[in-house]
């Protein structure tokens, strides 16, 4: 990619539902209008929620400027990875972008990710800036979450730490973080407090440092089972599409209904809502986009958290529902009860 040099790139990472997309999605409402920017997103499930969840809102569809690529189901991260060095490689001659964004999922571990950013033909197309981490302040502290390697990696070899979803914060766990992030080593460049993933801009035009080693060298090097593709097909009326796959200690399960499949509004709610889904416990994340009447709708939930908002997405209703692996997942019971909210017309 001789033609393609040096597109300034920056790695987002953090663990399930910590703000990432959200994140993602406040740098594009803020993109300069002459730029064009690339959005590597991964998923942990083979059914693509967040470059729905990316999409351009009303006329900015026809003329974003933005270009969204998903990466196969599983995890970017793994060593020799073709599937990641093969979409980098296509989204940056396809889009010739000015700048390039990658989001890994929340299991992604950065190391190998770099690794092959820093490595053979890429190393002269990218330039890698700082690897921006986010976390949840409210359970830095979490038992779970200090003994998961992946979460420890993940800050070790950040840059920038990100304290995401302040607003949600109380004042002492937000006191807690900034102890946290002051002692850690070796230190940040930056960390901060945000809310709504409105990080800074300059952020983005910060170098790394690329002497950062992982803690646990060995990490990436895992597979994932399950089909490795993104599935991206519209199911026609009356059907629908479902993959399911396992990988790092989780297991999940998605679904894409066809356009004209809606959804009972308060039923669909209740039924993704906590303490549900029905026959699932407990839920580690649920993300979907989904069809209620003429109205269309982003679920994003972690853990017992959930928020609804409106959405641009009009293509199809999708959802991916992510557990632990030793969680009850009746898989078929859920679907079950979702085929049974829809909505007539």
């Amino acid at each position: 990619m001789s033609e393609i040099a040096h597109v300034p790139t920056t790695l987002f990472t953090g663990f399930f539902g910590v703000g990432k997309t959200t994140a993602i999605r406040s740098l594009l409402a803020r993109k300069p209008a002459d730029e064009k920017w690339a959005i590597l997103v991964n998923e942990f499930g083979e059914v693509a929620v967040d470059q729905a969840a990316l999409e351009p809102k009303g006329e900015a569809k026809t003329d974003s400027g933005v270009v969204i690529r998903d990466i196969p189901g599983g995890c970017m991260c793994c060593m020799m990875n073709v599937p990641m060095r093969v979409a980098v490689t296509e989204i940056l001659r396809r889009a010739r972008p000015d700048r390039l964004l990658i989001e890994p999922t929340g299991m992604g571990h950065p190391a190998g990710i770099l690794d092959q950013l820093r490595e053979g033909e890429l190393a002269d197309a990218v330039d890698v800036g700082a690897v921006i981490c986010f976390v949840d302040p409210r359970v830095i502290h979490d038992p779970r979450i200090q003994a998961a390697e992946v979460f420890r990696d993940q800050i070790h070899i950040a840059d920038i730490l990100i304290a995401s979803k302040a607003d949600l914060a109380k004042p002492e766990q937000l006191v807690a973080f900034r102890d946290w992030a002051e002692k850690l080593y070796p230190p940040k460049n930056y960390f901060a407090v945000v809310a709504n993933g409105e990080i800074d801009m300059a952020y983005l035009d910060i170098k790394g440092d690329d002497t950062r080693a992982p803690l646990f060298a060995d990490l990436h090097h895992h597979e994932h089972a399950g089909g490795g593709k993104v599935v991206n097909e519209t199911p026609t009326t009356g059907t629908l599409v479902r993959r399911e796959n396992t990988g790092g200690g989780y297991k999940a399960c998605g679904w894409i209904f066809p356009p004209d499949h809606s959804f009972d509004r308060d039923g669909v709610l209740d039924l993704l809502g906590p303490p549900g889904p029905v026959g699932i416990k407990p839920v580690e994340r649920l993300k979907g986009v989904i069809r209620v009447g003429k109205e269309w709708l982003l679920i994003d939930r972690v853990s017992n958290e959930i928020l609804v908002t409106p959405i641009a997405y009009r293509r199809d209703s999708r959802l991916e529902v992510i557990v632990p692996e030793t969680a009850t997942a009746d898989w078929d019971k859920l679907e079950k009860a979702l085929v049974n909210l829809q909505q007539s017309e």
